[in-house]
Order: C-alpha cells, then sequence, then structure tokens
C-alpha cells in the first residue's frame, strides 16, 4: 500500500471487515463519508487525511488508561461530526448527522438481562487480553470529567450509515501514535457475528480488541518475523487459527492480505506496543501461567541413549516453547504446538529426546514451559537411571562434577564477552567460537540497529546472529567443542519497531 501524504498531518480509519463478510459484496468507498480516501475499492483498511486538532484530547494526546466497554443498553446516541470526542459521542468516520446504536444482543437475538451472561464473557475476555497493561477496563460509564478510550460493542454498520460488512471502525492518529477521547466501533448485532456462542465471544473480543488497540497506536501484524501467521494476535485478519487472540511478544510483519511496510517502519510487537503506551499491568496477566508435567519415562525407570521424553504443557495463551532439562540443564528446546482454529490445545502433547551425548548416570529430569509473555512453569522431577551412576567426573562431560551418582554443570557465571572453552559456563547457553578464543554471546538479529549492547557488534554464526566484541576480529563463528548439546535460546521476542541497517562483519 502506497502513502503519499505526510505523516505529520495524516491519519489512517483502520476498517475491520470480517471474516465473514460476502467477498462478492466488496465495500465501495461510497458508503463511507465524504473525505480524501486512501485504498483500493476492496481494501480492509484505510487512510484518510485528518488532522491533529479532529482529536478531541484535553491534554492533547495524553491517553488516558481508562478502556470503556459500552453495550449501549436502550440505544447509544452518537454523532457523525469533524472531531473525535468520547465524552459527546461525536466521530469523524460515520456518516454526519445523529444516530442510534442499538443495544447489544446476544447470540439468540436478546438483549438486557437475558444477554448478561455472554455480555459478560466479552468483557472478561477483552479483560483478559489487557491484563498485561496498565489498563482499566470497565463496562460502567466512566465518572467524572477525566478522558477515556471508548469501545462501543453493540448495534449494527448501518446504524451509523456504514455498510454492512463493516465489522468495525475506529481512528487512528498519524498512523502509529496513540489518541485519546476517542470512539472505536464493534457492530455485534450484524448477521455474519451469530453462530457458535463461544466462537462469537472470541471474535468480538478480538474484534473490540483490534479497534480499540488502533487507539493505542496498532497496526495490522500479518505474520511473524519467523514467517509464522500472526492469526492469534487480534491485530490480524488472518483466520488461519481461531480461539481466544492475545497481544503477542513477538515481532511481526504488517499488512491485511499481505506483508506491506508498518505505518511506524520496521517491525510490529503488539504487546511491547501497549506496553510502551501504559507499562505494565499491577497483576501482570489474568492468565495463569503455563502448566507443565512429564509423563513418561516414569519416576524410578531406567533410561537409555535418545530417551524419548513425553509430557504435556499448555496456557491459555498457548506456549511458545518448552525447555528439557536435565540434572539442572537446560538440554533441548521445544517449540510451542500449532494454533488451530480454537486456539492451541490446552494442554498439548510433546515428544523430545535426550540430545546425544547425556552421559550416564542418575539424571532429573524436567520440563519448563513458557508462554510468549516469558512466564514459565518447571515441572515436578522425575528422577531415572541411565546405565550406571557416575563415578567421578571422568565419566562426565567436559566441565561438569560428579555427586550422588549425577553428572551436573556448576551455575553458569559468564557475562557476555567472557572467555570460555563450553556452552554451560555461559550464563547465556551460548560459547562462541573465534579464531581468537571462545567468548559468552548472546543472539540478535543480523543487519538490526543496536542489535547488541556497546562494544559488541552482531555477526554471523550459523543460521542466526552472535553478539562478539567488536575487536575480536579472526574467523567465526562455531558453537564451542563437540560437547556443546544444547539448543541456543531463541532470539529476543521484546522487539518492536527494528530499524534495519547492514552492521560490520570481522574479516575471515
Amino acid at each position: 500500500m502506497s502513502r503519499t501524504l505526510s505523516l505529520g498531518i495524516a491519519a489512517f480509519v483502520a476498517i475491520a471487515v470480517t471474516a465473514h463478510a460476502d467477498p462478492k459484496q466488496p465495500t465501495k468507498l461510497s458508503d463511507f463519508p465524504n473525505g480524501t480516501w486512501i485504498g483500493g475499492e476492496t481494501s480492509h483498511t484505510w487512510m484518510v487525511v485528518t488532522p491533529p486538532e479532529a482529536f478531541n484530547s484535553s491534554p492533547p494526546f495524553e491517553v488516558s488508561n481508562v478502556l470503556y466497554l459500552n453495550r449501549c443498553i436502550g440505544g447509544c446516541a452518537v454523532t457523525g461530526g469533524t472531531t473525535n470526542d468520547a465524552r459527546q459521542h461525536i466521530s469523524t468516520y460515520i456518516t454526519m448527522g445523529p444516530h442510534v446504536v442499538s443495544e447489544y444482543k446476544n447470540n439468540a437475538g436478546a438483549t438486557g438481562a437475558a444477554a448478561d451472561a455472554e455480555w459478560n464473557a466479552v468483557v472478561q475476555c477483552v479483560k483478559e487480553i489487557y491484563s498485561p497493561f496498565n489498563i482499566v477496563v470497565m463496562d460502567t460509564p466512566p465518572s467524572g470529567t477525566g478522558n477515556y478510550t471508548e469501545a462501543i460493542i453493540a448495534g449494527q454498520s448501518e446504524d451509523v450509515g456504514l455498510s454492512q460488512q463493516v465489522g468495525g471502525v475506529a481512528p487512528a492518529h498519524n498512523g502509529c501514535e496513540p489518541n485519546d477521547n476517542a470512539m472505536s466501533y464493534t457492530f455485534a448485532n450484524n448477521g455474519y457475528y451469530f453462530g457458535d456462542m463461544q466462537t462469537r465471544v472470541w471474535e468480538l473480543c478480538a474484534v473490540a480488541g483490534q479497534e480499540s488497540a488502533h487507539h493505542f497506536g496498532l497496526d495490522h501484524s500479518f505474520e511473524y518475523y519467523d514467517g509464522t501467521s500472526a492469526c492469534n494476535d487480534p491485530m490480524t485478519y488472518r483466520t488461519d487459527c481461531g480461539g481466544q487472540r492475545f497481544f503477542r511478544n513477538k515481532a511481526a510483519k504488517c499488512g491485511e492480505d499481505m506483508v506491506r511496510t508498518c505505518f511506524c517502519g520496521g517491525l510490529q510487537n503488539t504487546h511491547a506496543k501497549i506496553l510502551g503506551v501504559f507499562g505494565e499491568g499491577p497483576n501482570k496477566s489474568l492468565i495463569p501461567p503455563p502448566t507443565a508435567v512429564v509423563n513418561s519415562p516414569m519416576n524410578g525407570g531406567t533410561a537409555i541413549d535418545q530417551q524419548v521424553v513425553a509430557f504435556q504443557a499448555g496456557s491459555k495463551r498457548g506456549v511458545e516453547r518448552s525447555e528439557l532439562y536435565l540434572n539442572g540443564y537446560k538440554w533441548a528446546e521445544v517449540k510451542g504446538a500449532a494454533f488451530g482454529q480454537n486456539g492451541q490445545l490446552n494442554p498439548s502433547n510433546y515428544n523430545t529426546k535426550f540430545p546425544a551425548g547425556v552421559p550416564n548416570g542418575v539424571i532429573d529430569i524436567q520440563v519448563k514451559a513458557y508462554d510468549d509473555l516469558g512466564v514459565a512453569t518447571m515441572s515436578s522431577t522425575v528422577t531415572v537411571t541411565k546405565g550406571a551412576p557416575c563415578a567421578n567426573a571422568d565419566a562426565c562431560a567436559k566441565g561438569q562434577k560428579c555427586e550422588a551418582g549425577k553428572c551436573f554443570w556448576d551455575v553458569p557465571t559468564g557475562k557476555l564477552g567472557d572467555s570460555c572453552d563450553y556452552q554451560q559456563f555461559c550464563e547465556s547457553n551460548n560459547c562462541v567460537m573465534t579464531e581468537n578464543g571462545g567468548y559468552c554471546s548472546q543472539d540478535c538479529i543480523l543487519g538490526a540497529m543496536d542489535a547488541c549492547p556497546m562494544g559488541f557488534e552482531c555477526v554471523s554464526a550459523g543460521a542466526a546472529g552472535a553478539c562478539l566484541p567488536a575487536d575480536t576480529g579472526g574467523g567465526c563463528c562455531s558453537a564451542a567443542g563437540s560437547d556443546a548439546f544444547v539448543i541456543p535460546g531463541g532470539l529476543s521476542l521484546f522487539v518492536l519497531g527494528l530499524v534495519m541497517r547492514r552492521r560490520r562483519t570481522p574479516a575471515a
């Protein structure tokens, strides 16, 4: 999508056309209020020239952390006007003049008390997806005269003069800056939202999350930096997975039907973006930590080379990854299960093997499961014996000790840049060899600005990048020694708006 207007004066209005809309009836620009709209006839998202003064905020653009979910009991009187003002129920992106948004209907078409249970489920879902942030979600009108962000979840798009295909709409100042005292609409009574009740709650929650988050400066996400679908984030149009969607702590490329440049440039991490506006919530998250249970081998049993460890791990957010620990050390990492139409199976079943080179001895097996926020749970311990218990360190791997028949490494002490000759010495579990010796390193994204701390540079190390002291010189790179069995930790997911440039690589 090309952008010919200066972002200094332009804003875009994001129009969410749901997955259930009839593709034979594309939304026409003529269905919307007059203005200079940028985008194709069948685009899901347009920009419209909107000067900053069209947002009635006092003080300007200081964003309140109150998000008011309005079910429009008895109907909401709103007005299409020349400014965005939640306190006066005025919006610039609906047809001009007065309108009434009809009250929220549940899946059976009922309003009032009969719809309370379903409405409460939608409110709870929105509270959960915003719970990591310092945002107060309420469904009663805010008291006092202060600003707030309002999300109307009610009515039909035709109530405000928009096409019946519009599932939701919200303004976004300057394409990526947050705004205040403005409204978004999730048209809950549009026919395509009705069906399975659980799916309806998830869909309304996701659309309300997406439209309200446009107020906070978020763009649409299309796919994560690793090429996987962003279908589990509210900021997507993709429908290749479902379930409850959460703002993900994972860098993503932007787009609607395909990848395009993010309005803010670089990549978008939706969790990091909102965190940057509001900070961390007092409870961090309403979602409990993941669960993790080792199912086999059995406690007190025996193990063999390449022993298979079967375990279960689950989370309402989904499990991002799990780690296999043997005698307190991470030997392997397992990627989280794929997300299906009902989200990720909770719990999901996993299998992994002892990597080659695990020495004989008594072995304590544990599994640690993480969600995308880094919240983790360690399973209870299953103890097995592989071969004979060790008698001394000669039977163990490089750098290990032997006690009580167990081979183990001490707690790592190597800092970034320290000399090393085996992985397990480094706190990062990453010892990279160069012609000048081994250095404790950490993963980095090649070509990214500030990919490494000052004094270090990101160089190619196999399939990834590694931070090494800038003056190491020499050839690079390999993992340290034949005893380095562990899969290094993944790239940091806390990435937002990366500005890409090439960094110097040491000459070979």
